[in-house]
């Protein structure tokens, strides 16, 4: 029965190592990517891939990718004089696809305390019974949703 090679032993291969190489150049790249950039536009820069003509850097939302394309050149430029290589072409991408990425809690979006308020001057403006309770009891919920909403942002 054959002996399974030693984790220490794997890391000493050739192509291991060859790898690890790979690797060590891609952050290289990706540093300098970075730097090429503003801080605000650098820090969605998560991963590259360094091709023999293009240089793919991957983003953490499509939002930045858009934003980051406006430096392409001056990124390739900064990435080629300190490096060396010679990219023809940078292609951006989300480094998560969207069904992938973890979901924001969603907003609750409150109308305005002024809007609470119009809802009851018009109902009580109104002659029409059931408009008038309907249009009262609107008001009432969004300004009993706006009490309990510690933000209250559309004041």
């Amino acid at each position: 029965m054959r002996q399974p090679e030693s984790v220490a032993g794997l890391f000493q291969g050739a192509a291991i190592q060859g790898l690890l190489i790979q690797v060590e150049k891609h952050h290289r790249v990706l540093d300098v990517a970075k730097r090429a950039l503003p801080g605000f536009l650098a820090d969605h820069c998560v991963d590259c891939v360094v091709k023999p003509d293009r240089l793919i850097l991957y983003v953490d939302s499509p939002a930045w990718a858009s934003q980051i394309r406006f430096y392409a050149l001056h990124l390739l430029s900064k990435v080629q004089q300190s490096t060396g290589y010679r990219f023809n072409d940078l292609l951006i991408r989300n480094a998560l696809p969207a069904a992938a990425r973890p979901l924001d809690k969603p907003v609750l979006a409150l109308p305005s305390g002024f809007a609470a308020e119009v809802l009851k001057n018009s109902a009580l403006s109104t002659s029409s019974g059931e408009l008038k309770e309907a249009l009262l009891r609107l008001s009432a919920t969004v300004q009993a949703l706006r009490n309990a909403d510690p933000g209250k942002e559309n004041q």
